[in-house]
């Protein structure tokens, strides 16, 4: 730790989740990090589940509340409350390690005013014995270290950054369900920040265990990438190679996963092969309903 240990504001997200955030909370109270230089702001997204009794049980934690739809809008007003010189995000849903808030604010420090730190987010399966939703989480979900390389974004489940990095490229892009974090990391790298992955700065999150909260995430997912098709142009995801690869099977991944040695049995290695097809089907064809009033409309058009 430097000689000037900075004020931190930890940012955390809730919308019907009641369980998660006690969890989140308690881990949140026992960090290493000196307790007087860290604040907890809760942001109750408008939830159903009464949220206020759990921070009112955790003196650290600071509840919010804002309105309008999407964890975006919620880190905003966070964002716009924060008194920390640093700021840090993570989940409802997410299990901080004892050491979160200590690791980050170290990497963050030593890289210099112009450093985004994302850290790593271990993806578990709470049960003894994991479906195959599970096991598909555990392998591809949150893939934190990926998202740095390949996509320069960090998922704000484990996300460090200077408050004045917010000041200058500006906040989340409130208005997508999905990929507001990859938005602002692209934003930021225009600006002049430096993405780093940090290993050693670890939230631990349950995998999603049935089909159902798959396919909720995966129309979540590709509505949020419509939306930033939409509003930045349909060159801005130069990773994306268009709906009719989406619809292609997915030959490459299927082989790796039939060889991946976490699974040790051939029948979880299928499974998991099959849970990988419906998502990438879901999204594919989410993203083919949205694509539709377009296509009919210039279809018309034309005629």
């Amino acid at each position: 730790m430097s000689s000037r240990t900075p004020f931190v504001t930890v940012i955390v997200p809730v919308w019907n989740d009641a369980g998660g955030l006690s969890q989140c909370l308690r881990a949140l109270e026992g960090q290493t990090y000196p307790e007087h230089l860290y604040e907890v702001l809760v942001v109750d997204n408008d939830s159903e589940e009464p949220v206020a009794p759990i921070v009112a049980r955790h003196g650290r934690a600071e509840l919010l509340r804002e309105v309008s739809p999407g964890s975006y809008a919620a880190r905003n007003a966070g964002l716009a409350q924060a008194r920390g010189e640093v700021v840090a995000f993570t989940d409802a849903d997410c299990l901080p390690a004892p050491d979160w808030i200590e690791k980050g604010v170290g990497r963050l420090t030593r890289g210099g005013g112009r450093l985004v730190v994302a850290g790593k987010v271990e993806v578990y399966a709470p049960a003894a014995r994991p479906n195959a939703v599970e096991q598909f989480e555990v392998l591809f979900a949150l893939a934190q270290r990926e998202f740095v390389g390949r996509y320069r974004f960090g998922a704000t489940a484990n996300l460090f950054a200077y408050r004045e990095a917010f000041a200058r490229v500006g906040p989340f892009l409130a208005e997508v369900k999905s990929g507001g974090d990859l938005e602002w990391g692209r934003r930021a790298a225009g600006r002049g920040y430096r993405l780093e992955y940090a290993e050693e700065t670890r939230v631990r999150h349950p995998a999603r265990d049935s089909l159902s909260q798959l396919y909720s995430k995966s129309v979540r997912v590709a509505g949020g990438l419509h939306d930033l098709r939409r509003i930045k142009g349909r060159a801005y995801l130069e990773f994306d190679r268009g709906l009719l690869w989406e619809l292609l099977p997915p030959v490459r991944t299927v082989a790796r996963t039939l060889r991946e040695p976490r699974l040790s049995r051939r029948r979880d290695r299928v499974k998991v092969c099959a849970v990988l097809l419906f998502v990438r089907y879901v999204q594919a064809f989410e993203r083919l309903r949205l694509a539709l009033p377009k296509l009919w409309s210039r279809h018309t058009t034309a005629r």
